[in-house]
């Protein structure tokens, strides 16, 4: 039986990525994946600066310019309809087509000496998690460490009888001049605990909304959405299933079996923010798997969740933030608030958002602060 170190299932940015770490790390790796690359892949491609310095640390010699295709220097906020307040945050925000971006982490796995077996479908029997094996056509292809890319919907949740929590998003594209303005639309008031986007692409407008909800009643508020932001018909609508935030439970998934990116729940429940988190989490189990198999009676779920904490915590605090900014009275106030005071919007925007810098625990003490010692000069 054909063997190898680590089986990754799905070659999205947490695939690759989990690929990319553990072939620096020396161990062989097969990545699986039901389409064949370049593959399109439903996602507004927003990625922020701390998604961008991820890739750059991790993947050196990888070209942005070979995956960014428009830059974004201002953010519109609207609220049931109108403009609240334009901003011009001092971040960067890049977006990308999934199916390049993708690719091009893909083949930058394949040159640092992975495998790939493309076009192949898995379905939930295939995999067998007690003969560590999992059956590609009529042959088993064995593992060591076995990892869960698929994303919310995908064969390794249901294998491993992950109850989930997502939430349904549907997008589709608007077409834009790419000579004029770039900026990000963000549309607040269209879904519950939710919000639309206008990313501008190349030569279009990545054009959706999400939220709590679900079926018949989240397409109605899609389609008003989409007559709200344009006259013209939104071309190729789809949908697809993002993580609500909510953590998931594992316990009972093997030790040597990890989940990461949208399988594992990882997004800000916020933003809905996923790709930073896909590709930190990727990291996070190839350095897991790396100190199990320097001692093979280490846990690697274990280790990895010990990892994660950090992913968790900071997902936590954003459920927290959710619930108070969505608390009606709260969000009307603070939409109202952000037609004359920029500066907090600003603050977060550029410090938790794009760069990291701060965390959702303690962005509102650290902007408190720094706007004391503003006040008191």
């Amino acid at each position: 039986m054909q063997s190898y170190d680590v089986l990754i299932i799905g070659g999205g940015p947490a695939g690759a990525m989990t690929g990319i770490e553990l072939q620096k790390k020396g161990f062989s790796t097969c990545i699986i994946d039901k389409a064949s690359f370049p593959r399109t892949k439903l996602c507004g491609g927003l990625l922020t600066q701390k998604s961008m310095d991820l890739v750059t640390r991790h993947c050196p010699g990888l070209d942005p310019e070979d995956f960014i295709v428009e830059r974004a220097h201002t953010v519109d906020f609207y609220y049931e309809g109108k403009k609240v307040n334009r901003f011009h945050p001092n971040a960067v925000y890049y977006l990308t087509e999934r199916m390049i971006f993708d690719d091009r982490l893909i083949r930058y796995y394949l040159e640092h000496g992975g495998k790939i077996l493309q076009n192949i479908a898995i379905k939930q029997g295939d995999i067998h998690f007690r003969e560590n094996a999992i059956t590609i056509d009529t042959k088993k292809v064995g593992y060591t460490y076995l990892v869960g890319a698929d994303g919310c919907n995908g064969v390794f949740s249901k294998a491993a009888r992950i109850k989930r929590h997502d939430y349904l998003c549907l997008e589709g594209n608007l077409p834009r001049d790419p000579d004029k303005e770039k900026e990000l639309r963000i549309y607040f008031g269209v879904a519950k605990q939710g919000y639309g986007w206008c990313f501008p692409k190349k030569e279009h407008y990545c054009t959706g909304m999400g939220g709590k909800g679900s079926g018949t009643t989240l397409r109605d508020q899609a389609n008003r959405f989409f007559n709200q932001v344009s006259d013209l018909p939104v071309q190729q609508v789809k949908g697809a299933f993002i993580p609500s935030g909510k953590r998931l439970k594992t316990g009972h998934i093997p030790k040597n079996a990890i989940p990461v990116g949208d399988a594992a729940g990882f997004a800000d429940p916020v933003t809905g923010e996923g790709l930073y988190y896909a590709m930190l989490s990727g990291i996070l189990a190839a350095h897991a798997i790396n100190d199990s198999a320097k001692n093979k009676k280490r846990n690697a779920l274990r280790l990895y969740n010990k990892n994660a904490r950090i992913i968790r915590t900071s997902i936590r605090a954003a459920l927290f933030w959710l619930k108070v900014l969505y608390f009606p009275p709260v969000f009307r106030a603070f939409m109202k608030h952000l037609q004359t005071h920029k500066n907090f919007a600003l603050f977060y925007l550029e410090k938790v958002i794009a760069t990291g810098e701060c965390s959702y625990r303690n962005f509102v003490r650290i902007y408190l602060s720094q706007r004391g010692k503003a006040l008191s000069k």
